[in-house]
């Protein structure tokens, strides 16, 4: 039974690594055969194989089922729902809200969208029944080789589309009583504690009110697992539970003999599985509590059934019932890290059993000294391949941090909301007290911010090289494998090729995918400039740090020697401080200063060329947007800011065909206003790429500006649509250039790209 456990779970993670859905009909035809291999001994193995891939490609084919036609998308609609996040945001709150009603019509089956409104009228909050307008669109996040992956997250989260709420005297709060576990968030803030962030995460596992420091300090610090409210956390209330059950039931029943036949053990074990789930309740019930908790609940079946299983018969039974359950979280990270990091506490069991002589002190401080050491080395593979860095001291942090989180500050924490709804004066010095020793705790962890060395930035490294090395790690640590030890010092060669610098001469040009506006990446070599750099929001939502940044860390950029401003419009020049901020800019260009018609500039034996403007003063901001020309010599890109018609008419009388250009940032996102068919003509660009947001609302590009650059026989890319576009050009060589786009060449995936059906024209 193990070996086709294993291989449902195998099959079902191939799933991961598919281009497309097996179609209907092809997914109908493998649950068939699968059917037919149950009969006969012979075939069941490859019968669970089927299992597993009909499995995940019907899980993918209901998804597309609950997608919204686009009827109900392309216009305001009147949904009713209720509201399913925990929120502390009053005025501009972000929430997902499960849709039973939409434009009068009940839904069978209830969607999730996730929402936005600005200037809401009342604090939305987790369990309001609410009537809105609201303006849907299919999930979509912008898609770029290095940053958060939106559109798989909420694909992973089961939502079907996103939007905003429109501002309408119709929005109607229909019943306003709220959930408990929000009335304790209130609650909680209403003390004004100074660090009600951290106390809310490690409570309620509500982690809204952390700031961006304050992740920046989980990141370097590796504590991240910690606030966080999953295994770790239901292990430790588990424990409590059944210690407590089981000492008071005792007391009880040894003053009543009529009482002696009752099992402890078994009611305190039934007892441990509902308070457990009273607290994955009060966690909102998120995927890692869920998980941790259906696993202690089969542990406590096998127990009360007196069944015995091997620990691998346990695991395996628990990884293809989280399969079977929750299918979308294997395409989260948190299913994968969660799975680690068990799979790791066995493997370290397994290879180095502890030998036990009754409890002591100092043999459960070794123990877990070396969980904790193995969980570090082994898991750092895997966070670096995910998160490109290294924490040095994560695993002394953890050594000090997990006891002091586990044993205490979570205990304090638990006891305090209990008391929060029994006696709230107590539950007030509870409270302070936890706040106190974070206080200490903080002050300690953001010490370690100003050692350089704590945290090593790491560029992009493929998974297969961080499997070889990961690979190596556990051969070493395996016992009696003997001279296979030295076989293995090989695997680590693939990852210290990484450490030499190299002599590739071709430039490279990633035009990234920013929504409505334009950040372009021009390479070589190690060193970066840049043509504009992408909006910023009042929200903070900015495209430096969700964009920008994390595609330098990930080529291993520390500083940026040009950045060129096109113009002052927010789309294109918003994210200016922020980059300025976060990196090291030597030079930046823009059309108040030295960006002026004629300019030339030498970059790493690349020419910019200032084609335009010629007086800034005399246009409007679009119209005295810095355009340049790029080119080694052999190959050349044409960056043309956001000019109209009459500008390219200018240019054109200039330039003529000097404007000529392999590749062409396209005027204006492709408005109508721009790309004339006698600039297009000079320009005779091989490739075309257009950065406008999904669905934005002035339809960018126009119908009317594809029609042009199509009889140009032109090729053309959409952000919006392909994602981040990027060049490998070949330096002063005539070989074609090579180009790449995010979401049919670098990460090509079904899920990351869903629904597509829907996101093509």
């Amino acid at each position: 039974m193990d070996s086709k456990l294993f291989i449902f779970i195998s099959a079902s993670i191939t799933s991961l690594y598919w281009t497309n859905l097996p179609s209907v009909s092809v997914t109908l035809s493998m649950f068939c055969l699968a059917a037919c291999g149950l009969v006969f001994n012979k075939t069941r193995t490859y019968a669970f194989a089927l299992i597993g891939i009909s499995w995940m490609a019907s899980v993918g084919h209901w998804q597309y089922s609950l997608q919204l036609p686009l009827t109900q998308i392309r216009q305001a609609v009147w949904v009713e729902g209720r509201v399913l996040s925990i929120n502390h945001q009053v005025v501009n709150p972000r929430f997902n809200l499960s849709i039973d009603k939409i434009a009068e019509n009940s839904l069978l089956i209830p969607r999730v969208v996730r929402l936005s409104w600005n200037n809401a009228p009342w604090h939305i909050q987790q369990g309001q029944h609410v009537y809105l307008l609201v303006k849907l669109k299919p999930p979509h996040g912008l898609a770029n080789e290095a940053g958060f992956n939106y559109q798989q997250w909420l694909f992973s989260e089961n939502i079907s589309a996103t939007g905003y709420v429109k501002n309408d005297s119709g929005n109607t709060l229909l019943l306003a009583e709220t959930s408990l576990r929000q009335r304790a968030l209130n609650q909680l803030i209403a003390l004004n504690l100074k660090h009600e962030a951290w106390i809310a995460a490690l409570t309620l596992g509500y982690r809204g009110l952390l700031e961006t420091d304050d992740w920046s300090l989980v990141q370097s610090t590796g504590i991240a697992h910690l606030i966080a409210i999953s295994g770790l956390h239901l292990a430790l209330v588990a424990s409590m539970s059944y210690f407590i059950l089981a000492w008071g039931l005792g007391l009880i029943v040894s003053r009543f003999y009529q009482l002696h036949g009752i099992n402890l053990h078994k009611v305190a074990l039934v007892g441990t599985v509902l308070t457990t789930y009273a607290y994955s309740a009060l966690a909102g019930f998120g995927l890692p509590t869920l998980r941790a908790w259906l696993s202690l609940l089969l542990l406590a079946c096998i127990f009360l059934g007196n069944l015995n299983l091997s620990l691998r018969r346990v695991v395996l039974l628990s990884i293809s019932g989280f399969v079977f359950l929750f299918p979308l979280s294997l395409f989260g990270l948190s299913f994968w890290l969660s799975f680690s990091a068990v799979l790791i506490i066995l493997f370290i069991f397994w290879c180095r059993p502890h030998q036990s002589q009754g409890f002591n002190v100092v043999s459960s401080l070794k123990v877990m000294i070396k969980i904790q050491l193995a969980l570090s080395v082994l898991m750092l593979p895997i966070i670096a391949w995910q998160f490109a860095y290294i924490s040095w001291l994560s695993p002394v942090i953890n050594l000090l941090a997990v006891p002091l989180v586990t044993l205490v500050l979570v205990p304090l924490c638990l006891l305090a909301i209990i008391f929060l709804a029994l006696w709230p004066p107590f539950a007030h010095v509870i409270f302070n007290w936890v706040d106190a020793l974070l206080s200490v705790a903080l002050h300690y962890l953001q010490q370690t911010q100003s050692l350089s060395w704590a945290v090593w930035s790491l560029p992009a490294i493929p998974m297969s090289v961080w499997l070889l090395f990961l690979t190596a790690i556990v051969c070493f640590m395996l016992p009696n494998i003997g001279k296979i030890k030295g076989f293995c010092l090989v695997l680590f060669l693939p990852i210290l090729s990484y450490a030499f610098t190299s002599h590739n001469t071709d430039w490279q040009i990633d035009i990234l995918d920013v929504g409505h506006g334009s950040a372009v990446v021009i390479s070589k070599q190690g060193r970066a400039v840049m043509y504009d750099v992408g909006a910023a929001y009042p929200s903070g939502f900015n495209m430096a740090e969700s964009v920008i940044l994390p595609l330098l860390k990930a080529r291993g950029i520390a500083q940026l020697d040009k950045v060129i401003i096109s113009h002052w419009d927010n789309d294109h020049s918003g994210s200016l401080q922020v980059l300025k901020n976060k990196i090291s800019v030597a030079h930046i260009l823009t059309t108040d200063t030295t960006c002026r018609l004629g300019q030339v500039m030498q970059w790493q034996g690349l020419s910019f060329t200032v084609l335009w403007p010629d007086n800034p003063t005399l246009h409007n901001d679009n119209n005295s947007s810095c355009v340049i020309h790029l080119s080694d010599g052999q190959h050349s890109i044409l960056l043309a800011g956001d000019i109209d018609a009459s500008i390219e008419k200018r240019l054109v009388e200039k330039w003529g065909d000097k404007l000529k250009s392999d590749i062409l940032l396209a005027p204006h996102h492709g408005s109508n206003t721009s790309s004339s068919a006698p600039f297009i003509h000079y320009v005779s660009p091989q490739y075309v790429v257009f950065t406008q947001g999904f669905m934005n609302r002035w339809s960018f590009p126009r119908p009317e500006v594809l029609r042009r650059y199509n009889d140009s026989s032109a090729t053309l890319f959409s952000s919006s649509e392909v994602g981040q576009v990027s060049f490998i050009v070949p330096y002063k060589h005539k070989e074609p250039i090579v180009v790449r786009t995010y979401r049919q060449d670098i990460y090509p995936f079904w899920y990351a790209n869903f629904p597509k059906a829907l996101t093509e024209p």
